[in-house]
């Protein structure tokens, strides 16, 4: 979709904005039956359902419903076949906000009293605002970053259980402790989907020191990634020292078990694992799979590094917004709503849910396909969603302690900071810098002033093209003047 064409999009999409909200039909269309499409990445059978109970409420109202596989080639695709969807997730938010998919949906949600009730981090950070005084996107699919300890491990090698409210100096000596051995009968103390860095630099940063709401450090304006550097260089040391247990698919995982494609979780040999929760209803609560592993996994909050009881989690949220090429975006809005955050659809959700003889086209109940973490703090919904959960004494206080502790969500830098992605397209993972450290060749904070200056330059650099003048043009001067100055330091 071309910027003018978009342009034009936006400037009719607002019009439309204005009208309805000054005396329109508001969120159930009236008597006018439309159609919307609602393009999405979960469980497909999930979202059907999902629209069915959407369209029994508003019955003028026919949803079509279509999971995304690429959100790039996808929109694009759907952008020169006159085929755009309404609303849609993304998996990040720089695809949908250089091209202006996104509308500025600031008025319905400013008069939404649902918005008021969510994880705390939504408002307090503005999340999907994108550090400008308008909103593009409302938080969907939450999957926080969950450390995971298997029972059994610990029972086998005589190690006490953490504290649920652990420490991360806790968590790091428990890794140590739990590994034992050699050959196919080593004990690991971590194995990973996600490394550590990302998940200490949120849980370290002191609010009294920097007022962090993002990753790297991020404090709504600049980066200071010695946070990174910290948990990036803990994490390379305890690879490098052996406590880390080798990846699917390696020669290091043949040599350890005989297997090149065996998967650290099931092996019975792991103590710490540091996971997503997709993992836990994916994998370790579907059926009897730990019973036939011989593990036991119950889930621990990312540990704190500062002393607070209450702290920051990283957590995968896929940003969702009203789209710029819409008629109907007062419908469209209440679609998004009931599809990501709102209460009705969440109770939606928890009837698919809590039915086990729904399932998806593999036969897995869809509870076990992805199911995200509502973002509501609905006590109805969260009785309800507690409730799918082991309920017996000695494993549902660790999913208690667990639901208490995750409410302060911070999404990955893609999903919520401007920029941040070509950052590490065209910096990070261009020198290699998990291969640098992992291998003993450098030390992470050799890197952290460069890192600072270009992370500050593609953010900025990003904030003006999306927001500025030539896109939504909604930066005021002084917000444009100051993030120039990080464009001029660093192409000067």
């Amino acid at each position: 979709m071309k910027k003018k064409f978009l342009a034009i999009v936006v400037l009719v999409a607002a019009m439309i904005l204005t009208l309805t909200a000054c005396g329109g039909s508001g969120g159930g269309g009236g008597d006018e039956q439309i159609t919307l499409r609602y393009w999405h990445f979960e469980d497909a059978k999930t979202i059907e359902l999902l629209a069915e109970a959407y369209m029994a409420a508003h019955p003028n109202i026919k949803v079509e419903v279509y999971a995304m596989s690429d959100m790039s080639q996808d929109l694009s695709a759907a952008a020169q076949a006159g085929t755009f969807p309404d609303a849609f997730q993304a998996t990040d938010s720089d695809t949908a906000l250089v091209n202006m998919y996104w509308l500025d949906i600031s008025e319905y949600w400013n008069n939404d009293p649902e918005t008021q009730n969510l994880m705390p981090t939504i408002n307090e950070y503005g999340l999907g605002t994108y550090d400008t005084p308008a909103r593009y996107a409302v938080p969907s699919m939450y999957m926080p970053s969950v450390m995971f300890v298997d029972r059994n491990v610990l029972k086998t090698l005589n190690i006490e259980m953490p504290p649920t409210d652990w420490t991360w100096d806790e968590m790091l000596q428990l890794v140590k402790d739990a590994t034992r051995g050699e050959g196919k009968e080593k004990f690991y103390g971590l194995g990973y989907y996600n490394r550590l860095d990302s998940l200490y630099g949120i849980a370290a940063c002191d609010p009294s020191e920097r007022a962090l709401k993002g990753e790297f450090g991020y404090n709504g304006k600049d980066f200071d990634l010695k946070y990174w550097a910290i948990g990036e260089q803990q994490f390379s040391d305890l690879k490098l020292a052996g406590y880390v247990a080798p990846l699917q698919s390696t020669p290091e995982m043949e040599e350890w078990l005989g297997d090149f494609d065996a998967w650290f979780g099931s092996t019975g040999q792991v103590a710490v694992a540091s996971e997503g929760f997709w993992t836990y209803m994916n994998l370790w609560g579907n059926g009897d799979y730990q019973a036939n592993t011989g593990t036991d996994w119950v889930p621990y909050v990312t540990p704190n590094v500062i002393d607070e009881k209450e702290h920051n989690v990283i957590g995968q949220i896929f940003p969702a917004g009203v789209s710029t090429a819409t008629q109907h975006p007062a419908e469209a809005y209440d679609l998004l709503k009931f599809m990501t955050f709102g209460v009705d659809g969440w109770n939606a959700r928890m009837d698919i849910y809590e039915d086990e003889t729904i399932t998806n086209d593999a036969g897995v109940p869809l509870k076990n396909s992805n199911m995200p973490v509502p973002v509501t703090l609905d006590e109805g919904v969260w009785n309800r969603y507690k409730a799918l959960f082991p309920q017996d004494e000695e494993h549902k206080p660790y999913f208690d302690d667990l639901f208490a502790s995750i409410t302060r969500f911070v999404p990955y830098g893609w999903q919520g900071i401007a920029g941040y992605w070509t950052f590490c397209d065209q910096y990070f993972n261009k020198i290699g810098i998990h291969d640098l450290v992992d291998t003993g060749k450098a030390q992470a904070a050799d890197y952290v002033e460069e890192a600072n200056r270009q992370a500050n330059y593609y953010h900025a650099d990003a904030m003006i093209k999306y927001f500025g003048p030539s896109g939504y043009n909604v930066l005021s001067e002084a917000d444009l003047a100051e993030y120039q100055a990080y464009v001029d330091a660093f192409t000067q």
